[in-house]
């Protein structure tokens, strides 16, 4: 459905990144990303390449580096292209720019979805809708504070107590390598939003992310790379650092042309760590805060992460950096995931295998919050794949729901096929049934890259 294909083109930050890669031995770990975008002839654009004409136009990828901040060529396969603009035609009626305020049970099971014009402070247009089953999809942060409204005040008082725990982080750390001066043979803003990554320890995963040429905002959060650990407090260590050297900490701290000079490292893992997100009452009402959960702290600098940005400071010629919050221990994430986790019953998830809301099975909660584990890669196609796994179990209206009964056992079901797809069955796009298993094949590189760590450490 996301049109995922591998990156088809090296950039010069891709190259940065494999020169880096083979310095630190782990060479072959060097891959190109998988991502949801139309390559194509770049710049030109063609009739619906994957839905069987039902779907829009495209435009082949111009690799401008603008993807996070919104593709406006066409290129880009998004939720709005491939999954919304089909269920329109399919006759669903889409309400943009509204926020749920409230999920009510009414006395014969179904529900009431109370909501407001987002971002309204006078004319708030408040409106309610009815449905006898209802889907949470507004993201992990947007979901988890939603249902930790609701059972805060008794709307949902038989909601696990699980809410909130097993909430991850994908271990993450954002540092970068910034160059002083633009250089105008280097074009670090060439690509996709991220084309390729490697793997400087088995758990450790590092991708070149970049922004497109005037989008420089992000510059902001950038501070002068202090690594943690030691006998002083790291905020000191930081001024130590900039006072060192003065004229590094001013380039870092420049935003002028920021992303056309800059190489960001976005650094994952899938270690076993988590905080537990929670409400507290505070001055202006109650607010979501969270503590340390399950499994090992969450870790406030990644070793490895820092070198791999100090090698590309040096292959740039320019300065590493980290962000504002890790001087404070403090790390910056992308991606916030989990804290709705499934589990075999209510002691151990707050949804089932089937992504229905345990005690509440007619609520289902299909979107990040429902990752388990820190995935230690970007999550997007591991929420697509959950999503729609989940969609696929549902019965067509009026038919028999295959799903067993909440407390009966996981039981394997069939996908179901749809009754009258809005995509013709020969398209590229169309869902192919039955499902054929795929085979499980360990992930060699990282296995070579474990045994190297290995007989290092011998």
């Amino acid at each position: 459905m996301l049109g995922v294909v591998t990156n088809p083109h090296m950039t010069p930050a891709d190259e940065i990144i494999r020169s880096v890669a083979d310095d630190m031995s782990v060479g072959d770990t060097f891959v190109q990303t998988p991502v949801g975008v139309y390559f194509g002839e770049p710049g030109r654009t063609v009739s619906d390449p994957y839905f069987g004409g039902v779907g829009p136009d495209r435009t082949g990828c111009i690799e401008c580096g603008e993807c996070m901040t919104g593709c406006r060529h066409g290129a880009k396969n998004t939720l709005l292209k491939n999954y919304l603009g089909l269920a329109e035609r399919a006759g669903v009626v889409v309400n943009p720019l509204t926020t749920v305020t409230d999920v009510r049970q009414r006395p014969d099971g179904s529900w009431t979805v109370d909501t407001v014009k987002t971002g309204a402070w006078i004319r708030k247009r408040e409106k309610a809708f009815t449905a006898h089953n209802v889907v949470f999809a507004a993201g992990t942060w947007g979901t988890q504070q939603l249902l930790h409204k609701l059972k805060d005040s008794g709307r949902l008082p038989e909601l696990s107590t699980r809410l909130g725990e097993l909430t991850r982080t994908n271990s993450e750390s954002i540092l970068g390598a910034t160059r002083y001066r633009v250089d105008e043979s280097l074009d670090l803003t060439k690509g996709v939003a991220i084309t390729s990554s490697f793997y400087p320890t088995p758990d450790t995963h590092v991708e070149p992310v970049r922004y497109g040429k005037g989008s420089n905002a992000m510059g902001l959060l950038q501070a002068p790379m202090t690594d943690g650990d030691g006998r002083l407090p790291r905020w000191l260590r930081f001024i130590g650092v900039a006072l060192r050297d003065p004229l590094a900490t001013a380039r870092v701290l420049a935003v002028k042309g920021w992303s056309e000079r800059t190489v960001i490292a976005l650094v994952m893992q899938n270690l076993d760590n988590s905080i537990t997100t929670f409400t507290k009452r505070g001055l202006f009402g109650r607010r979501l805060t969270s503590k340390q959960g399950h499994g090992e702290p969450n870790p406030t600098w990644i070793p490895a992460g820092n070198e791999a940005t100090r090698r590309i400071a040096e292959k740039i010629g320019g300065t590493s950096a980290g962000t504002w919050g890790e001087v404070f221990n403090v790390p910056m994430t992308a991606h916030f995931l989990g804290g709705c986790v499934i589990g075999d019953d209510e002691d151990n998830g707050v949804i089932d295998p089937y992504h229905r809301v345990y005690g509440y099975p007619s609520l289902s909660v299909v979107d990040g919050s429902a990752v388990s584990a820190n995935l230690g890669v970007n999550p997007s196609l591991t929420i697509a794949a959950q999503a729609e796994r989940a969609a696929a179990l549902w019965p067509n209206k009026g038919e028999k729901d295959l799903r067993p009964i909440q407390g009966s056992g996981y039981r394997r079901i069939e996908p179901t096929e749809p009754r009258s797809p809005i995509v013709p069955v020969s398209a590229p796009g169309a869902l192919r049934l039955p499902i054929i298993p795929v085979r499980r094949v360990a992930d060699e590189k990282i296995s070579r890259a474990a045994t190297r760590e290995s007989s290092d450490a011998r």
